[in-house]
C-alpha cells in the first residue's frame, strides 16, 4: 500500500497557520532591525562591507518550509521563510502593477519555534541601481 500526503489535511492547516503569521511583516520587521542594510556580504568572489538599498525593498514571500532536527532526545523545529526583494521603481500610483516591480535579490530567514530568527541568508544583485555596495 503506498500512502501519499497529496490530500492531507496538513496542507490546509499549515496554509492556515502560515497566514496567521503574516511572513512579510516578519520580513519587514527584519529589514527594519537591519536599517535596511547588510554588513559583510560575499557576492562570488567579492567581499562588501555593506550594502544598503536606496529604498525599502517589499519583501513578497516565494517559499516556505517547516523542519524537525533531532537534538538530543528532543526535536528542534523550524521555519524557512524564503522572499524576494522587490521595489516599484516608479514613484506613479498607476504604475503599480507587478511587471513594474524591480527584483533587488532574496531574503532566507530562519525561524525557531519561538519564532525568533536564528539565521538568515541574502542574494543581493550588486549591480543593481537600486543597491549601494561598499566594499
Amino acid at each position: 500500500m503506498t500512502s501519499t500526503l497529496k490530500n492531507h489535511p496538513i496542507w490546509h492547516n499549515l496554509a492556515q497557520t502560515l497566514k496567521q503569521l503574516a511572513p512579510d511583516q516578519i520580513a519587514i520587521q527584519h529589514l527594519q532591525a537591519c536599517n535596511t542594510q547588510i554588513n559583510g556580504y560575499w557576492d562570488e568572489e567579492e567581499f562588501y562591507e555593506v550594502i544598503s538599498f536606496t529604498q525599502m525593498p517589499n519583501p513578497e514571500l516565494i517559499s516556505s518550509s517547516l523542519g524537525i532536527s533531532p537534538v538530543g532526545t528532543e526535536n528542534a523545529h523550524w521555519l524557512q521563510l524564503k522572499f524576494a526583494l522587490t521595489i516599484n521603481p516608479s514613484n506613479s500610483l498607476e504604475s503599480s502593477d507587478h511587471e513594474s516591480k524591480t527584483t533587488l535579490g532574496e531574503l532566507i530567514l530562519l525561524l525557531d519555534e519561538n519564532l525568533d530568527v536564528v539565521d538568515e541568508n541574502w542574494l543581493i544583485d550588486v549591480n543593481s541601481p537600486y543597491i549601494v555596495a561598499m566594499q
